[in-house]
């Protein structure tokens, strides 16, 4: 399937009975169904098939037949509205732009035990339906012909990117994701990696024998200059001038977002894009807007608050709008944060859906704070 930008660019082939013909810039024909005028419950679907033919005139004589699958054949995940979000490669933001003019949400975010086990239960489905063993041999080892219907398989059910779908599994199976800590003669290595191949990640990262995501993440924390430990006076004052700043606001505003964090690391000069980021919106922040000490009455309000979102997942909530007008929160990303704190305060949380996580994270803490006060 093509993605949202790409779609914009197809011309139109041919007309027949409210079935119209696009082909796509990569030569892909997409079959667009319209609802039937008399079926107003009815909604609109598209087909991409890639022609096996080096060409496709307008003159060619195209016959096209569409099954209705049996429902009684489909999983529970395949009856499941299908997204058009995870059928589709997105990156860009006019590419997300666009699927948000047409209506389109997503999840974003950590992902939630119930994505991972949909998405579990799709690789398990359909490696067993292809008798494959290990989906490492899908992942890395056949070629993009072989596996042009994995993502999107695995995809079901799911409302994310296929790109982030597409991540999530490279992250899981790699097992160069997981080699451990980066030794002093690797970071070396790396330095001169990223020198000679500047941001080509996959050829650094297999030159370390590690993953392309893995040498990106560690490059995002490396810095020659950096220092560590507690900062100076000097430093947390030029870190909240470039904040102020290139945020264009006055000094004492909240500032939690709309900031490239690598520009104000280049700025401050003396740490990472990672440390600044994390000492303005854990600290800072809060500090220069006059914001207030955190309580355990805070505890409960952010679980009251919490469960009488009208959400069904962790992953809609909105923070800005929750951390807004709350003096003794430092920032969203803090408050999410803090969240997670209390959850894992809860045993066996990892096993509790998000529809039932407001009792058990209510009691604990109501019961934590009556027990810390008296």
């Amino acid at each position: 399937m093509s993605s949202a930008a790409e779609d914009d660019d197809a011309g139109a082939l041919e007309t027949v009975k409210s079935v119209t013909l696009t082909q796509d810039s990569d030569g892909s024909i997409i079959l667009h169904c319209p609802p039937s005028v008399s079926d107003t419950q009815a909604e609109t679907f598209e087909v991409t098939m890639t022609p096996t033919a080096d060409e496709l005139s307008e003159d060619s004589v195209t016959q096209i037949q569409i099954l209705q699958e049996d429902e009684d054949s489909l999983s529970a995940n395949q009856k499941t509205e299908v997204s058009p979000v995870s059928q589709a490669w997105f990156t860009t933001k006019e590419d997300k732009d666009t699927l948000t003019n047409k209506g389109h949400k997503w999840k974003q975010g950590m992902w939630s035990k119930e994505e991972i086990d949909i998405l579990m239960r799709n690789i398990d489905q359909y490696v067993k339906g292809r008798g494959i063993e290990d989906p490492a041999e899908i992942i890395f080892e056949m070629s993009k012909e072989e596996r042009k219907d994995f993502y999107r398989s695995v995809a079901l059910g799911l409302n994310r990117p296929l790109f982030a779908v597409y991540r999530r599994v490279l992250r899981m199976y790699d097992n160069r994701n997981h080699v451990g800590k980066y030794t002093p003669e690797e970071i070396e290595k790396l330095k001169a990696l990223r020198e000679k191949h500047g941001n080509d990640w996959a050829t650094i990262g297999a030159a370390l024998g590690r993953s392309a995501s893995s040498v990106k993440d560690r490059c995002r924390l490396m810095k020659d200059t950096c220092n560590t430990g507690k900062w100076s006076e000097d430093e947390e004052r030029r870190l909240a001038e470039v904040v102020y700043e290139m945020a264009g606001v006055s000094p004492g505003s909240a500032v939690t977002g709309g900031v490239s964090w690598a520009t104000v690391a280049d700025r401050v000069r003396t740490r990472s894009e990672k440390q600044c980021r994390s000492k303005w919106l854990n600290y800072l922040n809060w500090k220069h807007s006059g914001g207030t000490e955190w309580t355990k009455e805070d505890d409960l309000n952010l679980v009251r608050r919490i469960s009488e979102l009208d959400v069904e997942d962790e992953n809609e909530i909105k923070w800005e709008d929750l951390a807004g007008g709350w003096s003794s929160v430092r920032s969203p990303q803090w408050l999410r944060s803090k969240w997670w704190s209390i959850k894992r305060q809860v045993a066996n949380h990892k096993d509790i859906p998000f529809s039932g996580m407001d009792t058990h994270t209510h009691t604990h803490t109501h019961t934590h704070t009556h027990t810390h006060t008296n």
